[in-house]
């Protein structure tokens, strides 16, 4: 959540207070105090550094085991999508005898909806002519996924590939990023060079800076500043030089600490989504040697085999090998689950 803003008053105020502080040191205790600053600022870098690195790594994961889980899961999951129409197919046969009693369709129609109500087969309804039709509320759409792992509805692609919102910044925050990408804009605009190969340099280092802007990220801007040694000199014996960049440290500091508190939020809330639980739960079982995939797909055979006995039920319905009084009965499997 974005900090709520000081006023201009308060602003204004706290930063007199800080200036007074300041020019209350003599110039060797501002030294110290700026050495401080620039120890802060150096760890804040290295901190934000390595929690980018872990949120990137985890990101990367989650669309890994996404692309994983899709590209093995693919050929099952066309059998549960084919065999599941020809159930519906069977069915719409059934429905469309002419000489169908009343009662037994009702019958008939009671065990339809129940396999659709068990997750054996899509949901579909019938209207009075025996005609199928499909009405499904687009929140509760079924697919092929949903008997994947036996575990109910799978995490659709798009899930494996969504990242948290990322938190909003407030004025102060948002006006130091604009300050350092103006000074890094004026030194590298490729404009500024008329040699072809420092002009492909600066377009490239360009590139860095306004994909760091365009994502409030203070830490790669400073970053790329210290990467080029573009810092501000300061005569650490010159107490205006020592007040004024101990004044512009602590702002770094107070938005870099900013930044590195909502990238350890980041990562707390993508770590709790279901993505992040199936990274942790993936990590878990490979170390112990298990296949957790492999095993998903297992259970989802298994569940095949289930639907296949489903579909050589009703077929044997249809085809008049069994009566009205056991098809009511339904198949031995679907008798033990209910």
């Amino acid at each position: 959540m974005a900090r709520k803003p000081k006023s201009t008053t308060t602003r204004q105020t706290a930063s007199a207070t800080a200036a007074a502080n300041s020019d209350g040191l003599a110039p060797s205790e501002l030294r110290l105090r700026l050495e401080f600053l620039e120890r802060d600022n150096e760890k804040l870098l290295k901190q934000i550094e390595k929690k980018r690195t872990e949120l990137n790594n985890l990101l990367t994961k989650i669309q890994e085991i996404g692309v994983e889980i899709s590209q093995r899961s693919a050929p099952i999951l066309q059998q549960l999508l084919e065999i599941d129409e020809k159930i519906h197919g069977v069915f719409t046969e059934i429905f469309n005898r002419k000489k169908l009693g009343k009662q037994t369709r009702k019958d008939i129609e009671q065990i339809y909806y129940m396999l659709q109500a068990s997750g054996i087969i899509s949901p579909k309804e019938v209207d009075a002519n025996g005609d199928q039709f499909i009405e499904v509320d687009e929140d509760d759409e079924w697919n092929a996924e949903d008997f994947f792992g036996g575990q109910g509805r799978s995490q659709d692609r798009s899930d494996f590939t969504s990242e948290p919102e990322a938190p909003q910044m407030d004025p102060d925050e948002l006006k130091k990023i604009r300050q350092v990408f103006l000074k890094l804009a004026n030194v590298f605009h490729p404009d500024k060079v008329q040699d072809d190969r420092d002009r492909e340099y600066q377009t490239e280092v360009m590139k860095e800076i306004n994909q760091a802007y365009q994502s409030g990220d203070l830490a790669k801007l400073l970053a790329i500043e210290k990467q080029h040694e573009m810092g501000e000199i300061i005569d650490r014996d010159n107490e205006n030089d020592l007040v004024r960049r101990c004044a512009q440290i602590e702002q770094e500091n107070a938005v870099l600490n900013r930044q590195f508190a909502n990238l350890k939020q980041e990562i707390r809330q993508t770590k709790n989504t279901p993505q992040g639980a199936i990274v942790a739960q993936y990590k878990k079982m490979t170390k112990h040697g298990f296949d957790p995939i492999g095993e998903m797909i297992a259970e989802t055979e298994a569940q095949i085999r289930i639907i296949n006995e489903m579909y050589q039920f009703v077929s044997d319905f249809r085809d008049r090998k069994i009566t009205v009084k056991d098809f009511m009965k339904g198949p031995s499997f679907f008798q033990k689950m209910y």
